[in-house]
């Protein structure tokens, strides 16, 4: 304290009150602004984890569709064409038609098959290794998907047989399969 009454706080100075000067109250205290506690922010990496499994989920759609579901849907008189023939080999495909009455081969204790199927007088040899349908039969409309070898021959590894309505089912005329348009109306060759 000095001579005229001043207190020495440091840099600052303050006067100390005379005995007949009304008492100050003391000084408020301030608040010092409070930050955000550092470290990682809130929802920092949720974003990249959403990211993440939407990549994963993208990655798992695409990868399906350029497994079984990018497979070409033809007739078999569009695979068989010579000038045609080359482009389908070794690529996987379903093929449509019908099955050639009395070409069903089946080995007895085993499940390979051996068929023919045709559409428009064009036939194509079919191997098959399986359970066939309970609708499989001579003139069966059937789609069947595999591969088709550099030998000519589809070897299938699925056969989904049709269900045939009366409108159009196939039966063997002079070893032919006929398809009825209608109940009563004419028929057409296969």
């Amino acid at each position: 304290m000095d001579s005229d009454g001043r207190v020495h706080y440091g840099p600052r100075t303050c006067r100390m009150p005379a005995s007949d000067d009304p008492p100050m109250p003391p000084p408020a205290p301030v608040a010092a602004p409070v930050a955000p506690p550092r470290g990682r922010r809130r929802g920092g990496y949720a974003k990249y984890a959403v990211l993440g499994v939407l990549g994963l989920l993208i990655a798992g759609i695409a990868s399906t569709f350029r497994g079984s579901a990018m497979v070409y849907s033809k007739y078999v008189d569009e695979v068989v064409r010579p000038a045609e023939r080359a482009r389908w080999i070794g690529r996987t495909l379903r093929v449509e038609g019908l099955v050639v009455p009395a070409s069903i081969e089946h080995r007895p204790g085993t499940r390979d098959f051996r068929f023919r199927v045709t559409r428009n007088h064009a036939e194509l040899p079919v191997t098959y290794s399986g359970i066939v349908p309970d609708t499989f039969r001579d003139c069966a409309g059937v789609t069947v998907r595999g591969v088709l070898g550099q030998d000519g021959v589809f070897r299938s590894d699925e056969i989904v047989a049709k269900c045939p309505s009366k409108y159009e089912a196939a039966t063997v005329v002079n070893g032919e399969c006929i398809v009825g348009l209608a109940p009563e109306g004419p028929a057409r060759r296969m």
